[in-house]
């Protein structure tokens, strides 16, 4: 009798994304800027995603919201939520985080 075990999936090779990736720090009114490395001929899609300084905090949580989308500039503006009494309250969050920002290439059509 012979028993069989599950055969290991093979490990994945890591893709690269499509477009160009950066790391952008934001400033006191909770805004990020990041200028694109080449520019594109339509304004690209853009993917971005706020780094949670602590991840660990249940009571407070940042997202990020795209503001602007041009072919060269892309502008980010990040918020965190705050716990208040019966509700909770987002506000810009701050310098010192960071959020990380992928651009994508549109074709026209």
């Amino acid at each position: 009798m012979t028993s069989s075990t599950p055969a290991e999936e093979p490990e994945q090779p890591a893709v690269a994304p499509a477009g160009p990736v950066g790391a952008v720090q934001v400033t006191d009114d909770g805004r990020a800027s990041w200028t694109l490395p080449t520019a594109y001929g339509l304004s690209p899609a853009v993917a971005a995603a706020a780094v949670d300084p602590a991840p660990g905090d249940d009571d407070r949580t940042v997202w990020a919201v795209i503001e602007e989308v041009t072919s060269w500039p892309v502008t980010v503006r990040v918020w965190r939520s705050r716990p208040r009494r019966g509700t909770g309250v987002a506000e810009p969050a701050g310098a010192g985080l960071s959020v990380h920002v992928t651009a994508f290439p549109v074709a026209a059509g």
